[in-house]
């Protein structure tokens, strides 16, 4: 069962005021860090399963020393499962995050400060949305970003986020793509969309809901979390209002292919006219 847009992202999406990135985090309650799809996890843990047996090499990915913060982070999953009544993760040899990740829909991804600078130590990315785990291991806030587009724009806010945070603290935001597929799945460089042989109405619109919790044992150490959903972009159109409109039209260019966007754009903005008209 999919999850009810509104359910998963309570708040805009989009502004209706010119593009531009933004960070905005909102707080979260233990209790709400995690998501519990009763009718879908199931089928998101098997997936799961089949993307360890066929990827695990880019998909677990850990430097040496990472494995106290991982623990704790194993510890954190076991007491939000144990609040909804869920089977603990199993005792094994496979590294602590890949056997949290086998329990609950979010990947997980730790991040811990080095030398004033937060690396990515270790990771368990099933579902990456167009980029690898294993190649970014071991690289800074920056390093990670340095595809993004003017990620310059909005570097400094990222890093006093992560400066604030309290340990013990979680924020959560969503973050968007617009993809031609409902898989979970998507590896570095299959994200593209061809205009060819893709309609508008073969579009999904990608959500990931990330969070972020500083760790309490831990303190120099982050576990960032990622919950994929995905809807057919026609179902979600009247929830997404003309702020749509509005990033469509103004978002530069470069960030346009970045989100593979470009070709699509007047396509797109025509197509989403049409249907927040009938929907007036």
């Amino acid at each position: 069962m999919v999850m009810a847009f509104r359910e998963v992202v309570p708040v805009s999406l989009f502004n209706n005021e010119p593009w531009r990135w933004r960070v905005a985090t909102r707080n979260a309650s233990k209790q709400g860090w995690l998501q519990f799809d009763m009718e879908d996890l199931h089928a998101d843990l098997m997936e799961k399963a089949w993307v360890l047996s066929e990827h695990a090499d880019d998909a677990v990915v850990s430097l040496p020393g990472s494995q106290g913060p991982a623990g704790e982070v194993l510890a954190l999953v076991n007491q939000a499962l144990a609040d909804h009544n869920l089977p603990l993760v199993d005792d094994g040899p496979e590294p602590p995050l890949e056997r949290a990740a086998l329990r609950i829909h979010e990947d997980l991804v730790l991040m811990e400060r080095k030398d004033d600078e937060w690396v990515m130590t270790a990771g368990a990315v099933c579902f990456p949305t167009g980029w690898s785990p294993a190649a970014n291991l071991g690289r800074s806030l920056a390093g990670i970003h340095a595809v993004v587009p003017r990620f310059d724009d909005i570097a400094l806010a990222v890093d006093r986020l992560f400066a604030r945070l309290r340990p013990g603290s979680i924020v959560w935001r969503p973050n968007w793509s617009v993809v031609d597929t409902a898989t979970l799945r998507l590896p570095a460089g299959q994200r593209r969309m061809d205009p060819q042989t893709t309609t508008v109405d073969d579009l999904h619109l990608r959500i990931e809901r990330q969070t972020l919790r500083r760790l309490v044992e831990h303190p120099d150490a982050m576990v960032f979390t990622v919950r994929v959903h995905r809807w057919p972009l026609w179902s979600v159109l009247p929830e997404l209002d003309l702020g749509l409109l509005q990033t469509l039209q103004t978002m530069p260019d470069d960030v346009a292919n970045y989100k593979n966007l470009l070709a699509w754009r007047e396509t797109l903005v025509e197509y989403v006219e049409q249907a927040l008209g009938n929907e007036k």
